[in-house]
């Protein structure tokens, strides 16, 4: 039986019912949501005050802005490293080619797969009504993130090293934790790094804004000039946080370089 060759034609019409389609799922969702284009469209004149406004820089806020951030860095910094030696364990335990069960490994994939479904910031308010808010909920609130997301990238990682190594080590009679210290951490260790130095960064943004939910940091500061309308304030956090932000992912980068460099 011949295949059916398609056109370039027929592509043709494919992509443009498929931007129809991508259109009309556009449509169908703004009417959705509610949003009044035309009432945006009168009050974007009241933007510009607010624009204005915040031209100013309030550096009287800036000690207890750059502890906010110190803060907020520390939390993100305690929860990766604590969240990634759990993922460590778990994605050696998860990984299809080296798990010693599978299905130990099926549920441990299926609980990962339940924590990454569940926002970070959901996590958190879990944590905090169990222990109550400060710094030791938020903290322990973003492990769970964490380990949702390592322990899958890790275990894809370990995945991609094939199972041709582990079974020649396995027939000449290593140990299952022979073949994870000597032969697999080595090699994926360069890459977990990388994964560990990505999730700081987004660890980083969700913990400034767990000053919504009571935990201490910039995000608390901002959250409070925000309620008090000081324009000032709020600009010269924003700053902050933004060359914070900046400085984090070029040392991320820097690391992730001289990592690749050396492998």
């Amino acid at each position: 039986m011949e295949k059916v060759r398609i056109t370039p034609r027929g592509e043709n019409i494919k992509k443009v019912v498929l931007v129809v389609v991508l259109f009309l799922v556009f449509v169908l969702s703004v009417g959705g949501l509610g949003v009044d284009l035309q009432k945006f469209v009168e009050r974007l004149s009241n933007i510009i005050p607010v624009f204005s406004r915040m031209a100013a820089i309030d550096l009287s806020v800036l000690p207890d802005a750059m502890l906010g951030m110190l803060t907020s860095l520390t939390i993100a910094f305690v929860s990766v490293c604590i969240g990634a030696l759990i993922s460590l364990v778990l994605s050696f335990l998860a990984a299809a080619n080296i798990a010693p069960s599978k299905i130990l490994a099926a549920l441990i994939k299926g609980c990962v797969a339940i924590i990454r479904a569940v926002p970070a910031l959901v996590w958190v308010l879990m944590v905090v009504a169990g222990i109550g808010f400060g710094n030791t909920g938020g903290m322990i609130g973003l492990i769970f993130p964490v380990v949702g997301y390592l322990t899958k990238s890790f275990a894809a990682t370990i995945e991609e090293q094939g199972t041709g190594l582990i079974e020649a080590l396995r027939s000449t009679g290593a140990s299952w934790v022979d073949i994870v210290l000597k032969c697999l951490l080595p090699t994926v260790l360069p890459a977990f790094v990388s994964w560990i130095a990505i999730r700081l960064e987004g660890n980083m943004a969700e913990s400034i804004s767990l000053g919504m939910v009571g935990v201490s940091g910039i995000g608390a500061l901002l959250n409070r000039a925000i309620y008090q309308y000081n324009y000032g304030v709020i600009t010269t956090l924003i700053l902050i946080i933004f060359i914070s932000m900046f400085l984090l992912e070029m040392g991320s980068n820097f690391l992730k370089k001289k990592i690749h460099a050396g492998t």
